[in-house]
């Protein structure tokens, strides 16, 4: 048997058990506290007052075998509807035919399937010091010596934090003591969740997420973002990781605020920063692109 059967008998397996488990539990729920409550019942005297607790024992142990029993019925039918659903999404697939979030959903996976691949051939290729094949880029004028190697899309986030103001709400009130009282205490709790609102929008955190054309050079990271392409000089970076097994990569700087960069062409340029700021030799041995030779 191959991998991708045993895979397929495996879900069948787990769709079945969906419907089969709740079934079971509650015909044995039902049998089994029903019989149990009968026993206790048969052996109870109506006219002996010690009785009283065991035909509380006996009504609850009968309210369980039919609770429990509706309960099971409940997940039962979830499970068939569920399994039903499955069977014909399965049958339509079969039969090649995918609604539009599924055919979405599925280049997408192959996309990033077809983008891991690529940077495992080029984390290869670049640890046996091959050069990199180049691109021609017309959009940004290359410096002295430079040389384009991708040109892609990917998400795009700064890490810094901001000043915020906001504005406190005041008022006097007159009459009631109560209704001064309250009027105070209700503006007291308004400024306070303004400032709270204002310090969590004032703390360092990741900013300005947007999609962004990625261009990589041997020189450095360039952007396109919001019309205007910024420069990330591998010179200029002091800490570069790589988290390719999560599509990402985070570049800091002396002069500016830390880079994200995320999507399933990030770690070729992953790779080729570390490539840039390590040396040919870290390209084998970083650990954090290490998932790319397995």
């Amino acid at each position: 048997m191959t991998e991708l059967e045993g895979m397929r008998k495996s879900g069948r397996w787990r769709r079945h058990v969906r419907w089969a488990l709740p079934l079971t539990l509650g015909l044995l729920a039902y049998i089994g506290f029903g019989t149990w409550g009968s026993a206790i019942s048969s052996t109870i005297d109506s006219d002996d007052p010690s009785d009283v607790g065991a035909a509380l024992a006996a009504f609850g142990l009968m309210i369980l075998a039919l609770l429990l029993p509706l309960v099971a019925l409940v997940f039962f039918i979830v499970g068939i509807i569920r399994t039903v659903s499955e069977w014909r999404r399965d049958r339509r697939h079969a039969t090649g035919r995918y609604n539009r979030a599924e055919l979405a959903d599925r280049a997408q996976r192959e996309h990033f399937a077809r983008a891991w691949a690529a940077s495992t051939q080029l984390r290869a290729a670049l640890a046996a010091r091959h050069v990199p094949p180049q691109i021609q880029v017309w959009d940004v004028v290359p410096r002295q010596g430079e040389v384009f190697f991708s040109d892609t899309a990917a998400s795009y986030a700064r890490f810094y934090g901001q000043d915020v103001t906001y504005s406190r709400s005041g008022g006097f009130f007159y009459g009631h003591p109560l209704f001064v009282a309250a009027g105070v205490a209700l503006s007291a709790a308004g400024n306070a969740a303004r400032r709270s609102a204002a310090e969590a929008a004032a703390q360092a955190q990741w900013r300005e997420h947007q999609v962004v054309r990625l261009i990589v050079s041997n020189q450095r990271l360039v952007c396109l973002v919001g019309g205007q392409w910024l420069s990330f000089d591998y010179g200029a970076m002091t800490a570069v990781y790589p988290e390719v097994e999560h599509w990402s990569l985070v570049c800091q700087f002396d002069t500016t605020s830390p880079l994200l960069l995320h999507g399933p062409d990030v770690p070729s340029a992953a790779v080729l920063t570390v490539l840039m700021t390590y040396g040919p030799d870290a390209v084998a041995q970083h650990p954090s692109l290490a998932p790319l030779g397995r």
